[in-house]
């Protein structure tokens, strides 16, 4: 079977604090956007994983899975993975954690479903704290880690342009350099909720507190959301902790031109557009 694997934006994230386990509470918004990765699992005689790009064995994230589902389900799933890696790597958009959710759904499907649906977002939380947002991928609002989600009803009324400079940031690199920003007394998902449409106001309200330290270190990534605002979007962010970037635009042919304007300034990795 064939399934795509849909990477994330982050509308806002906020750092709380930095906990006990050295992980760090967060508050946030997972927006799935088109940009996807491409999954063929099928019945094999023997485990087999074929991918594009050179994926290393210990962080390849589609092979965890497997392991996680066949030690949970005591299922011997022979399987071959063909996997298409169109969502950049380091570049904050959650490439690595669809691709686990889309071979956890897949192996569901194949095998009769075999695990319920806590047992497989446990699996999901022990593969990446971002990883249960993937097997809904619909617009969520997370907290803790990220592995604590709640549907939200929230959909933007805007074309969102993502693009992904030549340089990646590591996620270990990223928390190593932020500040936590502590509670606020309203929290991301007021804000947003209370904000609605009105997407020209997010801009003074809606932050990343990876930014400021991210684009320290890769100046380029604070230099292509200048640029989305000089090309006329109404709202600009960095995603996650980098390299990309989006920008909220009005209608398709304002994305369009922005791209075009970015490519002629920077060496980009991907550039996508995602429609209303």
């Amino acid at each position: 079977m064939k399934i795509l694997a849909p990477a994330k934006i982050n509308i806002g994230l906020r750092i709380i604090r930095k906990r006990s386990d050295n992980y760090h509470d967060i508050q946030t918004v997972f927006y799935p956007i088109h940009l996807s990765d491409e999954l063929e699992i099928v019945k094999a005689d023997r485990h087999e994983f074929y991918s594009n790009i050179k994926l290393d064995d210990d962080a390849n994230l589609c092979l965890r899975a497997l392991d996680f589902f066949c030690e949970r389900t005591g299922i011997n799933a022979e399987v071959k993975m063909v996997l298409k890696k169109n969502i950049p790597v380091g570049a904050g958009l959650g490439g690595g954690s669809s691709d686990a959710a889309a071979v956890l759904l897949a192996l569901q499907d194949i095998y009769g479903h075999p695990l319920c649906e806590i047992e497989l977002l446990n699996i999901a939380e022990q593969l990446g704290s971002d990883v249960p947002f993937f097997l809904k991928k619909a617009p969520a609002y997370a907290t803790g880690k990220g592995e604590m989600i709640e549907p939200l009803k929230y959909r933007l009324n805007a074309f969102i342009l993502t693009v992904t400079p030549d340089v990646g940031v590591s996620t270990p690199l990223a928390y190593s350099l932020v500040t936590p920003s502590g509670e606020k007394a309203e929290s991301l998902r007021e804000v947003l909720l209370g904000l609605g449409d009105e997407i020209h106001r997010y801009k003074d309200t809606v932050v990343n507190d990876f930014e400021k330290p991210v684009f320290g270190k890769f100046p380029v990534i604070g230099q292509i959301k200048s640029e989305m605002y000089a090309s006329g979007a109404d709202f600009a962010l960095m995603s996650g902790s980098g390299s990309s970037v989006y920008g909220f635009f009005r209608t398709r042919p304002d994305a369009e031109s922005a791209l075009e304007a970015l490519r002629g300034r920077f060496i980009l990795r991907a550039g996508d557009i995602t429609a209303p």
